[in-house]
C-alpha cells in the first residue's frame, strides 16, 4: 500500500497540497479510488486476465496495480469499464 500512493500508484506527493481542507479531499477520493482499483483488481485475477497487464514469469504488480492498470488499458483501447464494488469471492 506503501508503494501505491507512492511513485507506483497515485503519486500524493507531487501534488504540493498543504491546505488542510484540499489535502483532506484528496485523500479521501484517493481513499475511495484505492479501494475501487483493488476491487478491480481482484476480478481481474479472478476473471484470469491478470497475464493483459503483469508478467506471467513473475509476480511484479500488486492488486492495486493491477486494477489500475486493466483500467488504463480498457480506458486507452475505449472499451466499457463497468463500476462496481463486489469483494474477491
Amino acid at each position: 500500500m506503501f508503494g501505491d500512493f507512492k511513485k507506483h500508484g497515485f503519486d500524493l506527493e507531487s501534488t504540493h497540497l498543504c491546505h488542510f481542507l484540499r489535502l483532506s479531499r484528496l485523500t479521501l477520493a484517493v481513499a475511495l479510488l484505492y479501494v475501487w482499483f483493488v476491487s478491480f483488481g481482484s476480478q481481474v485475477i479472478k476473471k484470469g486476465q491478470r497475464r493483459l497487464v503483469d508478467r506471467p514469469d513473475r509476480r511484479d504488480l500488486s492488486i492495486f496495480c493491477i486494477g489500475y492498470n486493466m483500467a488504463e488499458r480498457y480506458l486507452t483501447n475505449h472499451e466499457s469499464l463497468f463500476i462496481r464494488l463486489v469483494p474477491y469471492f
